[in-house]
């Protein structure tokens, strides 16, 4: 049986991309094949994920207009990777340990689910419920991540929630944005010229409509910790941590591990050396140490 584990990136995440598959070649190094779709990475990024053992840079057709809006390219992926089980893992996570026992799970169960703490009622639009014919009392379960999903492709799982979900991205389901999250979320890929605003506090795109379809198809979904899982604050939220969603936080300590050249470790290093001095810019920065000054006088 054959396992793969896919993620993407454009520029705003090729760093923490590579990061990543440095984090599975150290501590998960359980698959068969890893592809990486390229949404614009820039060009030293593509050299790093290149020079990544083992991994497979491939792209995404423009199969519908919106296709890099709403996370429309994400759902493409899920259904067109050819392989028997697939793990999905967004750019800015860390792997911390194996994630064979989430494989474990979808072999038999069909899918690996993880918890995002929150009701899933906060990212579905009211009129989604008569829509697609979701109970409302089902608003109160947990949301599940679409940031870190396995699953079978032979499975209901697959059928009856990822297929349906990239078929409701192709119809425009996961488009738009919450009235809170304009105009600061309408940037780079996710940009809509005329976006639509949709009436739930945090609208999510492709994690709404897979949510929508999975609460529809499961009476009693099986849904791992979020701490465990996907803890998000530090790399520590949970004694046995398995992922870590650092997104842009944290000084991705796999990216200069990642690449299989000197000339590539090299350049990751100075790629994260930058990212650190980015992250932590407010110290080299004289005002930083005039409010300090300030404020040790003001007490005495």
């Amino acid at each position: 049986m054959r396992t793969v584990l896919a993620s993407a990136a454009d520029r705003r995440y090729g760093y923490q991309l590579v990061n990543l598959l440095g984090s599975v070649r150290t501590n998960s190094d359980v698959f068969d094949d890893i592809v990486v779709f390229d949404l614009g990475l820039d060009p030293e990024q593509r050299r790093l994920v290149a020079d990544v053992p083992g991994v497979a840079v491939q792209s995404v057709p423009a199969f519908v207009p919106h296709w890099r809006q709403g996370r429309t390219w994400k759902t493409w992926i899920w259904t067109h990777v050819e392989t028997d089980r697939l793990f999905w893992l967004d750019a800015g996570a860390t792997v911390l340990r194996s994630l064979e026992p989430a494989l474990r799970q979808v072999e038999e169960r069909g899918y690996f689910a993880v918890s995002q703490g929150r009701p899933v009622g906060e990212c579905i639009p009211s009129d989604y419920y008569e829509a697609f014919g979701l109970p409302r009392d089902r608003s109160a379960r947990d949301t599940i991540a679409a940031g870190i999903i396995a699953f079978r492709r032979d499975s209901e799982f697959y059928d009856n929630v990822v297929a349906r979900a990239h078929e409701d991205a192709v119809n425009g389901y996961s488009l738009g944005f919450s009235a809170a999250d304009l105009p600061g979320r309408n940037i780079g890929i996710d940009h809509e010229d005329a976006p639509v605003v949709r009436d739930c506090p945090t609208f999510r795109w492709d994690q709404t409509v897979l949510n929508v379809r999975f609460h529809l198809a499961y009476d009693a979904p099986v849904i791992a910790d979020l701490d465990e899982y996907a803890g998000w604050r530090s790399p520590h939220d949970h004694p046995g941590q398995v992922i870590w969603s650092n997104r842009r936080s944290g000084d991705l300590p796999y990216l200069s591990r990642a690449p299989s050249s000197r000339r590539g470790r090299a350049l990751a290093l100075l790629a994260r050396v930058r990212w650190w001095r980015k992250r932590h810019e407010r110290w080299f920065t004289s005002a930083t140490y005039r409010l300090k000054a300030r404020r040790v006088l003001s007490r005495r």
